[in-house]
């Protein structure tokens, strides 16, 4: 069977597992770090936006794309396979391969531990660190995770932008107050960066200010009318605080624009919300 995929989504799960990344990193130095790169980095800033660039918007479920190294990045279209950690004759790019459809199949201990050996070899390889580091994000493991972005962040990795947006992710998740106070600051540092904002947006609705949230929202919209993740992810706050003529408007536009370039928008959950709301108004 082969299979064409952009990007890979794996469920939450939790298992025991011991981290490459052991050394501790506290949020502290992460939102210091992520500050400096978006703040004293001007391109980076520009370039940053966590929906166009990785195509893939808010949910509950974490998504991912792959990391940016040509050289080491799997085809778009591949064989699922079982894999198995214990590959000793296989090369660094085979392993990075099989850990790849590791992934794709469930097996993230296998993936976890080919990337782990990978590093081991090339402690420098920015295709497996990122990798890894995503692995970890998927699986709820955002300490570990944490550590490795941290890590490439400060040694200047070229797809920062990718590094910075799973940063805030995670920081969202894990730590909404320090997300909060960043992103309330970048956002007047940045106030006509629909990413940064949207960002905020999602960190205040973490937080539960959602009146915050649907200010920031609607000026993201503004400022980008034609981004459809921007306006699914608005109708959920509005979804979220019972405001269903406004998220029942959203969530049609929604379904009226989904194409193929917007496959990160659950369809078929906005489909059963609008039956749902229809019962509702």
């Amino acid at each position: 069977m082969r299979i064409s995929l952009k990007i890979f989504t794996i469920f939450l799960v939790f298992f025991a597992q011991k981290s490459f990344a052991d050394d501790y990193v506290s949020t502290n130095d992460v939102v210091k770090e992520i500050e400096k790169t978006l703040i004293f980095d001007k391109s980076s800033r520009q370039q940053i936006d966590f929906y166009k660039n990785k195509n893939i918007s808010r949910k509950s479920d974490i998504n991912i794309k792959a990391g940016n190294d040509e050289k080491a990045k799997p085809p778009s279209q591949l064989d699922i396979v079982v894999a198995d950690s214990k590959v000793g004759s296989a090369t660094l790019r085979e392993k990075e391969q099989i850990a790849y459809n590791a992934v794709l199949v469930g097996q993230y201990e296998v993936a976890i531990e080919l990337y782990k050996q990978v590093l081991k070899k090339e402690p420098n390889n920015s295709y497996s660190k990122f990798a890894l580091a995503t692995v970890y994000q998927k699986i709820g493991q955002f300490r570990q995770a944490k550590v490795l972005y941290y890590q490439m962040l400060k040694s200047g990795v070229e797809n920062q932008e990718d590094v910075v947006g799973n940063l805030l992710d995670i920081l969202i998740e894990d730590s909404p107050q320090d997300a909060t106070y960043l992103l309330s600051r970048l956002a007047v540092q940045n106030p006509d960066s629909p990413s940064i904002l949207a960002f905020a947006a999602l960190a205040y609705n973490k937080a539960k200010n959602y009146d915050q949230a649907i200010s920031l929202m609607q000026k993201v919209i503004t400022l980008d009318p034609e981004n459809i993740d921007y306006k699914y992810n608005l109708a959920v706050i509005y979804d979220q605080t019972e405001q269903y003529t406004k998220a029942l408007d959203l969530y049609s536009e929604v379904v009226r624009k989904y194409s193929d370039v917007n496959q990160s928008v659950p369809l078929d959950q906005v489909k059963k919300r609008i039956e749902f709301i229809n019962t509702k108004i």
